[in-house]
């Protein structure tokens, strides 16, 4: 998020949020299944005859002790699996963050006692604003390949893909496009993009939408804050283990330097292991 835009109150940033909000594309795409079935075909390039009803914000975890995970727009047809994804910022780890948003979507899909061949095709779709690979593509399909011949594909139904808006003029069609072009908050130029338009206006008008938008914005500040809370704490814990470790070795190099102590007992005394002890004296005395 842009410095500007931290700077808001929730209610500005709900005023001024355009289809790239995710809170606002959750809320469309789930609330219009036809919307949500136009928007893959455009995307993929695919005919869909019937979706199921699109899910916003679906967790999925495992029964172990895990990371979970929460799709933005998670929905099917009879073959496939779709996930859904709006990218404002580039946090570095969409590649990361793709491959375990596959792993879930396997795991949440195969029934225990069901053979593999039982899996669905999966497509993890990222709409990024930003070139994330720093390559100029507009689109960026992966999938897996054999490193000692590129033709042969592992053919595994496992697919990710990356857009970027950026390069939203070079997209194969027209209707990509406009897509993207509104997706970046410039004006609705198609049919498909118009309805978008209507149902934006359509959800900021909605008081309902607007109560949960701010409990949510307000939860999103609050795991930041503590986030951050974590990461200082963190850190000062690791400077003060390593000031406690440096104190340690300078004692240690004293105590050497006087020769009355053995490496063992230094090591008791300092609570540095022996072969840190032995170690440092080897560097005394190289």
């Amino acid at each position: 998020m842009k410095q500007a835009e931290t700077k808001l109150s929730p209610s500005q940033r709900w005023e001024q949020a355009t289809l790239a909000n995710n809170f606002i594309f959750c809320k469309i795409m789930s609330e219009n299944k036809e919307l949500c079935r136009q928007l893959l075909e455009i995307l993929l390039h695919i005919k869909i005859d019937r979706l199921e009803m699109p899910l916003s914000e679906k967790n999925v975890k495992t029964d172990y002790p895990s990371h979970g995970v929460r799709f933005d727009v998670y929905t099917r047809d009879d073959n496939r699996i779709f996930d859904i994804e709006v990218q404002t910022t580039d946090k570095k780890d969409l590649p990361m963050r793709a491959r375990y948003y596959q792993s879930m979507i396997d795991i949440d899909n195969l029934q225990a006692g069901e053979d593999y061949k039982e899996m669905k095709d999966s497509y993890v779709i990222f709409l990024c604003l930003n070139d994330i690979f720093k390559k100029g593509l507009p689109v960026y399909t992966f999938e897996y390949t054999c490193e000692e011949d590129k033709e042969i594909k592992l053919s595994d139904g496992a697919y990710k893909i990356f857009f970027n808006a950026q390069k939203c003029d070079i997209m194969p069609t027209g209707e990509e496009q406009a897509f993207f072009r509104f997706l970046q908050g410039r004006n609705a130029e198609t049919d498909f993009t118009r309805q978008l338009a209507t149902e934006v206006t359509r959800a900021k008008h909605n008081a309902q939408w607007r109560m949960q938008f701010m409990t949510w914005d307000q939860s999103i500040k609050e795991e930041a804050e503590l986030l951050a809370s974590e990461m200082v704490k963190e850190r000062a814990e690791d400077m003060a283990k390593d000031m406690a470790k440096d104190m340690a070795k300078d004692t240690v190099r004293r105590l050497l330097a006087k020769g009355k102590l053995s490496a063992e007992e230094i090591a008791e005394i300092t609570q540095l292991s022996i072969a840190e002890v032995q170690q440092l004296q080897q560097d005394m005395h190289p």
